[in-house]
């Protein structure tokens, strides 16, 4: 059975315990530890204060503490919705810490895609602004001079520190998307000029052996376009005809048509002689054949049929009807339409929110294009 001691006891016990202690120490640290004993006090308390100065915090330290804080405490309650969620559903609770360390895991894989990404400016809530892409953008340097003096300068890519990765030496040289981009190379040997277009990678390499060549059938545009945001292919221009090309370089729908369009949504406008449709990533038809067809915005597409213009969805099927004389592409969710001399403004499900009447003109006419208009 287990003695109870008294006070007088337990210390008379304790000072026992010391003294043998003391007689199976080294030489030396007898004296350490009775120093000690002196410095902390008869009352055998040690004081903090005489021998340790307390650190203190600046601002800069209560702020990341402050900072900690929070996020500990967000991520602890952001777990315990999520269990409780669990709960509700499967009737059993995980592990908090297995919660809080997924939450952590992909809060960490947030911030490194956050700063991985390409820099965006935004311009206003429709559209923003690459200013790298594949972390390289298209700069335009002085590379030398001619017999006469005259400088020279030439297209290359300088990375996010400004620094030129692919040499200045490209006619022409456009914005990297999927780790490729279309530049414009001049040769000449033996006399012949050669001006063509092709697609590099990010180490200025050819991808694939094929060249664009500009011709005056294009007028202002080029003989290659530009892979949309979504759908790794863009148009190019070859013997005479458009067909789509892939990041590696190869053709990956023949150039069969007479004029074609971004793909935009999975599809691109194409037009075969004098019919324009919708095709899809594999070259495949996707919508009815129209007098004329322009490209999809916010999921409509306007198109052309019997002189009267409406709008198809993204699945290649009438939205609302072909009954005006002019319309303009969906912006924000409305279109401005034209019947005669009357104007108004539809919704995507085609009713009129501002009904057509006759004007010179309405206001809300600013926010939609109307460049195009027969």
């Amino acid at each position: 059975m287990a003695r109870n001691y008294t006070k007088k006891e337990t210390e008379s016990l304790a000072t026992d315990e010391f003294e043998d202690a003391r007689g199976t120490m080294p030489d030396g640290h007898e004296e350490n530890v009775s120093e000690e004993r002196e410095e902390s006090g008869s009352d055998g308390i040690i004081r903090i204060g005489e021998h340790a100065e307390a650190k203190k915090l600046n601002k800069f330290d209560m702020f990341c503490l402050k900072i900690w804080t929070y996020i500990v405490a967000f991520i602890t309650t952001l777990a315990k919705w999520i269990n409780t969620g669990i709960f509700k559903i499967f009737k059993k609770k995980l592990p908090e810490r297995y919660i809080v360390a997924f939450i952590s895991v992909v809060l960490i894989v947030l911030l490194m895609l956050l700063f991985t990404a390409p820099f965006k400016i935004t311009v206003n809530e429709k559209l923003s602004l690459d200013i790298f892409n594949s972390n390289l953008t298209p700069v335009y340097q002085k590379v030398g001079d001619t017999q006469d003096g005259t400088p020279i300068y030439k297209w290359g890519y300088a990375n996010k520190k400004g620094k030129v990765v692919i040499d200045c030496q490209y006619e022409n040289a456009l914005e990297f998307k999927y780790g490729v981009a279309f530049v414009n190379i001049v040769t000449e040997k033996d006399g012949i000029i050669e001006n063509y277009w092709c697609l590099i990678d990010k180490k200025g390499k050819a991808k694939g052996n094929k060249k664009f060549y500009y011709t005056t059938e294009l007028g202002d545009r080029l003989p290659v376009g530009q892979f949309g945001d979504d759908d790794k292919l863009a148009w190019v221009y070859v013997g005479g005809k458009y067909g789509y090309i892939g990041t590696n370089g190869e053709m990956k729908i023949d150039a069969l048509f007479n004029d074609s369009g971004d793909f935009i949504d999975g599809l691109a406008r194409v037009r075969s002689g004098s019919q324009e449709f919708f095709i899809n990533t594999k070259g495949d038809q996707k919508s009815a054949s129209y007098e004329k067809v322009r490209d999809f915005s916010e999921g409509f597409a306007a198109v052309k049929k019997n002189e009267l213009w409406g709008f198809i969805n993204d699945k290649g099927d009438v939205a609302i009807e072909t009954r005006f004389d002019n319309v303009s592409d969906f912006y924000c969710g409305y279109a401005l339409v034209k019947s005669g001399s009357s104007y108004g403004v539809i919704d995507t499900s085609g009713k009129l929110v501002i009904p057509l009447a006759e004007f010179n003109d309405i206001g809300v006419a600013q926010y939609f294009d109307t460049s195009w208009w027969d």
